[in-house]
């Protein structure tokens, strides 16, 4: 019995690099078959991530905005105490 267990510790390696190596061999295609984006796709992209950046600040300065209101909350109720 302890000689399948032996066999089934060895096989467990063997088997991850044959995966990794089916894996890796099927990434080999040429990229020249992917389309490229038209110029409105990009433009639309760079109009999608110009909102989101917007968003982004608007939100870290929400967050700065609580986080300061917090604090402030803390000092004025340990001053009434």
């Amino acid at each position: 019995m302890a000689w399948i267990q032996i066999v089934a510790l060895l096989l467990c390696p063997l088997m991850m690099l044959f995966c990794m190596k089916g894996m890796f061999r099927g990434h080999k295609h040429s990229h020249s078959d992917q389309q490229q984006p038209s110029a409105t796709e990009l433009q639309e992209l760079k109009l999608l991530v110009d909102n989101l950046t917007e968003k982004n600040r608007l939100l870290t300065e929400e967050v700065q905005f609580i986080k300061e209101e917090k604090r402030i909350n803390n000092e004025q109720k340990s001053l009434e105490a």
